[in-house]
């Protein structure tokens, strides 16, 4: 008898996914794990030989400060400076002229936590704001737990210390000593998946050396690989002068890298056979690869000047290798002397900040969740349950199902946090005697701790939570050991209310919904598929390798969706038919996209440049016409228009063209069994606004 036949769908399910996350090898995650896990100690170390108070403060900013490369690290350190100076000047403020007057405190605390949750929704700088909001709310508990006003200011005062000496360590060690930069990382990740690609020329070549299915990563995870390279090209050329110089060609690489992974992962998957002339193509292909493996160690340019024979191009289109050779050619004679494309720059504001009523209503149903819990634990004279307040900001995202994940996600860390601090008080505490001993109990705490928070951003809150859970109840004003648990009860009791109150608040007044949202980003993936239909890459290398780029594009934004899609399966203020049918169409639809974009990259005549061959040469305005033809298509389905089957016509080009009638009889077909968009509901998502950026 199988055991797994009898373990429920979800456990499988929820196992899987914490495989995934705690195996994912995301760029700069160990070197990020072992800073963040040594920083701990150090902090933790520093604070209890200084009696330094609010050690889970300190412990809080470095969890949120270190990132995986020193040019983020440092961006992220100046924000916390800036955000301390604000945070710090505000409670001033409010404490100089209303200490001794509660309802006004609580008015200005008030006002600028809604301030600070409006401008955390329009600002690209969000989380500057957040902290703000944050510690303007939190600070209220200076004055309701000390009676003097001078002891207040000292204990604001030792908050600044705690706060700002953390984020000194962390530039002196993440930046100065031990940097890792995101150009060196982007160059490690690359020569690892260059690896992967010669792994897979290898196994295609030796059918005894193919992997099952299993082996074979699966497409969103490449994806996401791919992905992890695109936004360490944003952190380094800003970074990097050199790289700057030459940053157009490394986009390309990039998407290049991320092509021939594709297409070959394909290929080991289809398992189909392969001749000996096949092999030793493939073997000229893997001395071209370890080439470009040779160039990015050097971080130099890739160059090359090989070119197929015309007995090679035959095999090529045998093997479905076609792409993968013209990549590799046109990436080796790339114009380095070319203008790189200008760089839109964003706007710092959102463009309806003053228009949109959504902003303001999130800040005021932030505002009213926190104020019942500061009235309840008040009330209750509970002052150890403030936390429900703080979860009421933290776990405050633009929709539903954001807000519920990262309220799922704070429970899971606090319940952890709160077990480990129970286990080690019962059975570690009673044998320790020394500083020493104490650091090398929590070391796997943090560590582990550190392993989680730095993966994605699915899970990565969790390992900040148990931590800073671990460490309110365990090294919080203690300079020491302690075996008193009532401090994390408390404080494990006001997350859970504060999660049922911000469930309440956020779910009845004025609902947020990404539903209306995950519509228009299906919308705009369904066109960047048709924009790869009209991508002219016949015409020159430099145009298959934007065409390479493109479909690296559209795989960014299958990726967004699928995201978005975890995101609204978790609202459940939505009716569950509606939901229901829009998560199945929108799983069904980025199937048939991958599909259409794979295949679409495997087809021979456009994978080969029409000077190769003479008896290949493509009537140039029937092809035109075809491609046109078929991303209409795509577009009137992304309208939501009819069903796209009218576009089978273009199945039936010019006699003259040199492109295989049962290749676009295929691709039309494919794009006509994309599904038919879900009929609206009577009442859509009233209150849902497009999706933004904290």
């Amino acid at each position: 008898m199988n055991l797994a036949d009898h373990v429920p769908p979800r456990v499988v399910e929820l196992a899987r996914f914490l495989h995934e996350e705690l195996t994912e090898a995301r760029p700069g995650r160990c070197a990020q794990t072992v800073q963040l896990g040594t920083l701990c100690l150090a902090v933790t170390l520093v604070s209890m030989t200084l009696h330094v108070p609010l050690l889970a403060v300190s412990l809080i900013v470095l969890f949120y400060g270190v990132q995986p490369n020193a040019f983020f690290t440092k961006v992220v350190a100046v924000v916390f400076v800036v955000a301390t100076i604000l945070d710090v000047g505000c409670l001033f403020l409010v404490l100089k002229f209303a200490y001794g007057y509660p309802l006004l405190r609580i008015v200005a605390a008030s006002l600028i936590l809604l301030a600070g949750m409006y401008l955390m929704r329009v600002n690209k700088l969000g989380l500057m704001f957040f902290a703000v909001a944050l510690v303007a709310i939190y600070g209220q508990t200076i004055p309701d737990t000390l009676d003097f006003p001078e002891i207040a200011v000292r204990a604001l005062l030792w908050s600044v210390v705690a706060g700002l000496y953390p984020v000194l360590l962390m530039v002196i060690v993440c930046c100065l000593l031990f940097p890792s930069r995101p150009a060196a990382l982007l160059q490690q990740e690359m020569r690892r998946q260059l690896k992967d690609v010669s792994a897979r020329m290898a196994q295609l070549a030796d059918p005894a050396a193919r992997p099952g299915d299993a082996a074979i990563p699966p497409e969103r995870r490449i994806e996401g690989e791919a992905l992890a390279m695109r936004r360490l090209h944003a952190f380094a050329a800003p970074d990097d002068a050199r790289y700057r110089a030459a940053r157009h060609y490394w986009q390309a690489c990039i998407a290049a890298v991320a092509h021939l992974r594709m297409n070959l992962n394909r290929l080991c998957a289809e398992r189909a056979p392969v001749t000996d002339a096949g092999r030793s193509l493939m073997r000229r292909l893997q001395g071209e690869v370890d080439k470009l493996d040779a160039s990015v160690a050097r971080a130099e340019p890739y160059r090359s000047d090989w070119d197929l024979t015309d007995a090679e191009r035959a095999i090529a289109a045998e093997h479905q290798l076609e792409s993968v050779c013209r990549t590799l050619r046109d990436l080796g004679r790339f114009d380095l002397s070319a203008a790189p494309a200008p760089e839109k720059k964003d706007s710092l504001f959102v463009p309806d900040m003053a228009t949109n009523p959504a902003y303001l209503r999130f800040a005021l149903k932030v505002l009213l969740a926190s104020l019942i819990c500061y009235v309840f634990y008040h009330g209750a004279a509970w002052d150890g349950i403030h936390t429900s307040m703080l979860t009421c900001v933290i776990v405050a995202y633009p929709s539903m199902g954001a807000s519920f994940q990262k309220m799922a996600l704070r429970v899971g860390g606090a319940l952890i946090g709160a077990l480990l601090a129970v286990l080690v008080t019962i059975f570690v505490m009673p044998h320790l005697d020394g500083i020493a001993g104490f650091l090398l109990m929590i070391a796997p705490i943090f560590f582990a701790g550190a392993w989680v928070a730095s993966g994605s951003e699915r899970s990565s809150y969790i390992g900040t939570q148990f931590v800073f859970t671990f460490a309110l109840a365990m090294l919080e004003d203690h300079f020491g050991p302690v075996s008193d648990l009532t401090e994390v009860r408390d404080r494990a009791i006001g997350i859970l209310i504060g999660i049922v109150v911000s469930s309440i608040v956020y779910t009845l007044v004025w609902p947020e919904s990404e539903t209306g949202a995950l519509r228009q980003k299906l919308r705009d993936a369904l066109r960047s598929v048709g924009d790869v239909f009209r991508q002219n890459d016949t015409a020159g290398g430099s145009a298959h390798l934007a065409h390479v780029q493109q479909s690296l594009t559209c795989r960014e934004a299958f990726h967004a969706c699928e995201e978005m899609r975890e995101r609204v399966a978790l609202e459940v203020d939505r009716p569950s038919p509606v939901r229901a049918a829009l998560l199945a169409h929108t799983e069904a639809t980025l199937a048939g996209c991958r599909r259409i974009v794979a295949e679409w990259d495997a087809l021979p005549v456009h994978a080969t440049a029409p000077d190769a061959d003479s008896s290949r040469e493509l009537d140039s305005s029937s092809w035109r016409d075809w491609r046109e033809r078929a991303a209409t298509a795509l577009d009137r389905h992304a309208d939501g228009g009819p069903a796209p089957s009218a576009p089978a016509a273009p199945a039936a080009p010019a006699a003259s063209s040199a492109f295989d009638t049962a290749a676009q009889r295929h691709m039309a077909r494919l794009i006509d069994d994309l599904p038919d968009w879900p009929a609206p509901p009577s009442r859509d998502t009233a209150g849902a606004q497009p999706e933004q950026t904290s």
